[in-house]
């Protein structure tokens, strides 16, 4: 071998290796549960500085804090224990919502200011922490792919546990707006889910993560391309699968899609071509003015309750 082809191929070995690397590391960061860079690539991407000072309590969450939950527990297919919440509604009632959180949060902490919204409605409150968030268990974050089949599955434990005839809502904030989609198009939700609202959700999680990776002044390719090689090792599917925008493509239950006029993160794009995409008859859109990323319900609450309200006096029995 030449001089020149050796030169060559070495170089080609040590580019491999090094994409390889940091491949595997921008996978881990995205989503093994006890990554330690991603609150600080968080805050790169969404350009935020740090507060003088915290902000104040809302006083829906400081509510919600002090009120008991109900803690439920299912096996999903993986094996890992995940645990569900539930906040009773003051009177028997038979609505159920069914809340999906974002990335790196948990039920409790998600839903936590919205939540007063739904009980002052008199709905009892489903909090779901999925795998490899909250007190659930699993190691690796899948974006709405092994999500929406927990969650799948955590309907069908509703139905069992609380009646056969209750009716739920689907309610996702980010990542789990994304759940909730992939479970509206799947062809698996039951009669019993009266519509689902989609709160800052993305159209697939390769888009997201191109998205970001543009944020930072990083090249997609191939370091998002080697991060999915890893992912399909290791999770076990395609960033490219996990696709809301696909999904929608075969929801039939009524959606609501809300996002963020001023979201950086998951840009508001992304919404108007879910909002397109989506096959339901009944779908409805609302951009909030001046709301950064999964912050439309905090910015103009009355807006966002405005439009459940229309939907539930619609859709709820």
């Amino acid at each position: 071998m030449s001089n020149k082809k050796s030169v060559l191929l070495k170089t080609a070995c040590a580019t491999a290796g090094v994409v390889g690397v940091l491949g595997f590391t921008v996978f881990r960061e995205i989503m093994h549960r006890d990554a330690v860079l991603t609150e600080k690539m968080s805050k790169i991407i969404n350009k935020q500085p740090e507060p003088v000072e915290p902000p104040a309590e809302d006083e829906r969450a400081v509510w919600f804090n002090k009120q008991a939950l109900d803690e439920f527990e299912i096996i999903n297919a993986k094996g890992f224990k995940l645990k569900g919440y539930l906040l009773p509604a003051d009177e028997p009632s038979d609505v159920y919502v069914f809340c999906s959180h974002g990335y790196r949060n948990c039920g409790a902490g998600e839903f936590r200011c919205m939540a007063k919204f739904y009980h002052d409605r008199g709905y009892n409150i489903f909090l779901v922490d999925h795998q490899a968030a909250g007190m659930s268990e699993g190691k690796y974050i899948g974006f709405g792919y092994h999500e929406y089949r927990d969650c799948l599955q955590w309907l069908d434990f509703m139905k069992n546990h609380f009646g056969k005839d209750i009716q739920i809502i689907l309610h996702g904030v980010s990542m789990g707006s994304a759940t909730v989609m992939l479970m509206a198009g799947s062809g698996r939700l039951p009669e019993n889910v009266k519509f689902a609202v989609a709160d800052c959700g993305y159209t697939s999680a390769y888009d997201q993560f191109v998205h970001n990776a543009k944020g930072m002044h990083v090249p997609s390719f191939p370091i998002i391309d080697a991060a999915n090689f890893f992912n399909r090792m290791i999770s076990g599917y395609d960033f490219k699968d996990a696709s809301p925008i696909d999904a929608v493509k075969k929801a039939s239950v009524p959606m609501l899609f809300i996002h963020g006029a001023n979201d950086d993160f998951v840009p508001t794009y992304m919404v108007n071509e879910l909002y397109n995409a989506c096959s339901s008859d009944h779908k409805e859109l609302l951009i909030v003015e001046g709301a950064a990323h999964a912050e439309s319900y905090p910015t103009d609450s009355k807006a966002y309750e405005a439009m459940i309200n229309g939907y539930a006096e619609k859709y709820i029995d």
